[in-house]
């Protein structure tokens, strides 16, 4: 200890180690204000997007999944006017059948926690967590509730405890999200 007082070089090393190592411990863990930022802040230069659209072939080898498209996307306020933040903040969440072309969508109400985000469909349409994966995408998982969502004419129910329809990898897009606008606006053919 006393050889380490008197070499001001090796003091200045170890202190400056020792701070770089408190930087990266504090940097491992995000914050759920971290999670935010990083998924639905400033995303593809627009609103931010995560989507996944699913071909013939994983379908047909896939019996049991009914969902050909699914996304949710960041509204740009929430439903009160407020601004989103990571304590707060809207998504429009909306999945399209494989064996019809037509959008089911309602409005989602979410929360930022350090490992992803709590959220629940409006009008009782369940509950949902996304979870950050790599790629920049987030694995939504339905609660054990499962999901229900309205179309025109009809709901569309996903089961939380059965089928293939409860675990879907969305990742950074905007075609779909794009489609699904389109189709909500009236701008659908």
């Amino acid at each position: 200890m006393q050889g380490l007082m008197s070499n001001p070089t090796l003091m200045r090393f170890m202190l400056l180690a020792g701070s770089l190592s408190l930087g990266v411990a504090s940097n491992a863990s995000a914050t759920s204000s971290d999670l935010y930022d990083r998924y639905f802040s400033n995303v593809l230069a627009g609103r931010p997007c995560f989507a996944a659209t699913y071909n013939e072939a994983h379908l047909k080898t896939h019996p049991a999944q009914r969902v050909r498209s699914i996304e949710v996307d960041l509204a740009k306020t929430n439903s009160d006017g407020s601004p989103n933040s990571a304590d707060r903040f809207q998504l429009g969440f909306a999945l399209m059948l494989s064996v019809k072309d037509e959008w089911y969508g309602q409005a989602a109400s979410c929360k930022a926690s350090d490992q992803g985000f709590d959220c629940f469909l409006e009008a009782d349409g369940g509950i949902f967590r996304l979870s950050p994966i790599g790629a920049g995408g987030l694995r939504l998982k339905t609660g054990e509730t499962g999901l229900a969502l309205e179309g025109t004419a009809d709901t569309v129910e996903l089961s939380g405890t059965e089928g293939d329809d409860r675990v879907f990898d969305l990742l950074p897009s905007q075609r779909e999200c794009d489609a699904a606008r389109a189709y909500f606006d009236g701008d659908s053919d």
